[in-house]
């Protein structure tokens, strides 16, 4: 069993914010091979106020079993790679303040820390469906960003490029609610629909397709299932200028090495996987 921690920023069930943060928790519920030592909360969607709001709302709603942080995440995720050095995965989806902080409580947490996987970065613009996107998650942050990527930790990039290929559209939606209907009480998967189909409708306004970029959920199969992506190697310049744009600037060579798949090689497998795995992780 890996052990796993999810630094996010979930907004699940907030009009107009996204999705993926709360599909990449059920996914990890479902998961025979993670044990979900606890989530710390983060801000990039929303507020922490606001993300720590929609994760009580979420576990209530849904009766699901996890420990969550809208304090001292800082001081968890330090214990934690105390208790378990070298065993703790991070898979971090929002700006990534809690991780640089918790190196201010331990210098030695990157060191303890057995791999992190982050969602976020861009390497050029980023575009999707012909409209340009801003970057998120290490802007909302960068010298937090900054003191992540350049760790020297075993760190695993997710940029916005690739993730933007794993799309869920509205097929696997009906074939995922058809499947957690049978597993969960109606008002929860009503909830449930209710909540991916106004971002659906979202989506269909700001990108014109029917569906959306589950871009957070990439971390979690990676972890599970690297081999459905690719393997490159990346070097990072040893000075950030662009990361408060969310650009990320490579070398040819440096002491920082990273992986950053390039591709997502199958997306109907990645969904499969996924549709799985977050109907297990509800029930």
């Amino acid at each position: 069993m890996r052990k796993v921690i999810l630094d996010c920023d979930n907004t699940f069930g907030l009009g107009n914010r996204d999705v993926d943060d709360g599909l990449t928790l059920f996914y990890l519920l479902g998961s025979p091979v993670i044990d979900l030592l606890g989530v710390t909360l983060t801000y990039g969607n929303d507020t922490l106020e606001k993300v720590t709001q929609m994760t009580k709302e979420l576990q209530r709603r849904l009766d699901l079993s996890f420990n969550y942080y809208g304090n001292h995440q800082a001081e968890f995720l330090a214990e934690q790679v105390n208790c378990y050095p070298n065993e703790v995965t991070i898979l971090a989806t929002g700006a990534l303040t809690n991780l640089a902080e918790a190196k201010k409580l331990d210098p030695l947490f990157f060191e303890k820390v057995k791999e992190i996987i982050v969602m976020g970065g861009t390497t050029e613009p980023l575009v999707v469906n012909h409209h340009p996107v801003t970057e998120l998650n290490f802007s909302c942050d960068p010298l937090a960003a900054e003191t992540v990527l350049l760790s020297q930790a075993k760190v695993v990039i997710m940029n916005g490029h690739m993730t933007s290929e794993a799309f869920f559209s509205i097929t696997e939606l009906e074939q995922f609610l058809s499947l957690a209907k049978e597993v969960i009480p109606q008002e929860r998967a009503e909830w449930i629909r209710s909540t991916l189909e106004k971002w659906i409708e979202w989506n269909e306004e700001v990108f014109n397709f029917s569906g959306f970029c589950n871009w957070d959920m990439t971390t979690a199969v990676y972890l599970e299932r690297p081999e459905l992506f690719s393997n490159e190697r990346f070097y990072l310049a040893e000075q950030q200028p662009t990361i408060d744009k969310g650009r990320i600037i490579l070398t040819e060579k440096s002491i920082y090495s990273v992986r950053m798949p390039k591709k997502l090689l199958t997306v109907s497998e990645f969904n499969q996987l996924i549709i799985d795995r977050m109907v297990k992780g509800l029930q």
